[in-house]
């Protein structure tokens, strides 16, 4: 789904939402930075930071379930930009998060 990261919308995955759902997994964020010199890295694990957004009841359609999707993104992306901003000189990202994939529906343009 489209959600907000750093200003704009990105493409955002919504597994970990799912996965959190379906099984009452706790989410955890895991960052690996590494150390001046030739120390190695050390590997940090700490919690999602907020909570997800509530389940929608049983009265649902697919204009709530991907409200619902928006949201859960948009938690994981604020995690995320957190984790980029402690350390933004190590941040790295292996695919383009403003790139409409095939198929997908590009974001809405910003309105200034």
């Amino acid at each position: 789904v489209w959600a907000p990261y750093f200003g704009r919308d990105a493409y955002t995955m919504t597994l970990a939402a799912r996965l959190v759902q379906q099984t009452g997994a706790v989410a955890v964020l895991m960052t690996g930075e590494r150390l001046t010199g030739n120390a190695g890295f050390e590997v940090r694990a700490e919690p999602l930071g907020e909570p997800w957004p509530p389940t929608p009841g049983t009265q649902r359609d697919d204009a709530t379930d991907l409200a619902h999707q928006i949201a859960c993104a948009s938690v994981v992306n604020r995690a995320m930009e957190r984790l980029v901003l402690r350390c933004p000189e190590q941040y790295l990202w292996g695919y383009h998060r403003y790139k409409a994939p095939r198929q997908a529906v590009a974001a809405p343009a910003s309105v200034s």
